[in-house]
């Protein structure tokens, strides 16, 4: 609560707009690099034009309240919510292994938006514990993710096969390996070479202990 009680951080002055302005970029920035890096549709740039637009948009309404002597600050930023939600749904993928993707991306733009929003209204302490905390879920947990997926034993694969036959064959091997076969789901359909094959998408579960 210490920026928030600078009066010339407090109101919205030319020093504090720069300030907003600049922790969103810098906030934003830092949580796109990690999506630009593995390439996702949303990435380094439109994480800091969503954040540095959601503070302008806040700081809009509080201008035009100040201005106006009436209204209501936040009916603008109330929008960015609303509308940040089309963006994000741009994002999210279903592939042809039916595995969605794009939903910590689209998540991601959402918060960068909050952040954006709280710096513009002069919420300084927000901001900052809001993005140390998002940072944290993004980066942090996702290794612990990881460990997790790595040691839990159960893998969802999607693969082609030339036949049933070869299909047969690999089910066989699988199981003789102790693991089980479920959501097992299987078409028929063309590669890029437009040859005629056999998809497969299912999930494996190994024993515990048990190396795939």
């Amino acid at each position: 609560m210490i920026l928030e009680n600078i009066p010339v951080l407090k109101d919205l002055t030319i020093w504090s707009i720069l300030l907003r302005s600049g922790l969103a970029l810098l906030f934003s920035g830092i949580l796109g690099y990690d999506r630009e890096k593995k390439g996702r549709p949303a990435g380094f740039r439109t994480y800091m034009v969503v954040c540095l637009g959601s503070a302008l948009a806040m700081m809009t309404g509080i201008y035009l309240t100040n201005v106006t002597g009436s209204g209501d600050s936040g009916r603008i930023a109330a929008q960015v919510i609303s509308g940040i939600g089309f963006l994000g749904a741009g994002t999210i993928l279903v592939t042809k292994q039916r595995q969605v993707k794009g939903l910590t991306t689209a998540a991601g733009l959402w918060a960068a938006a909050c952040i954006g929003l709280a710096l513009g209204a002069g919420f300084y302490s927000g901001g900052i514990i809001g993005f140390l905390a998002i940072w944290s879920a993004l980066w942090v947990m996702q290794i612990v993710d990881k460990r997790l997926y790595r040691n839990s034993g159960v893998f969802s694969i999607y693969a082609e096969f030339t036949g049933m036959e070869a299909v047969s064959r690999f089910l066989a091997h699988v199981r003789s390996q102790k693991s089980t076969v479920s959501n097992l789901e299987i078409k028929r359909t063309r590669n890029e070479n437009r040859s005629m094959i056999v998809a497969a998408t299912m999930t494996l579960r190994f024993p515990p202990g048990t190396p795939p």
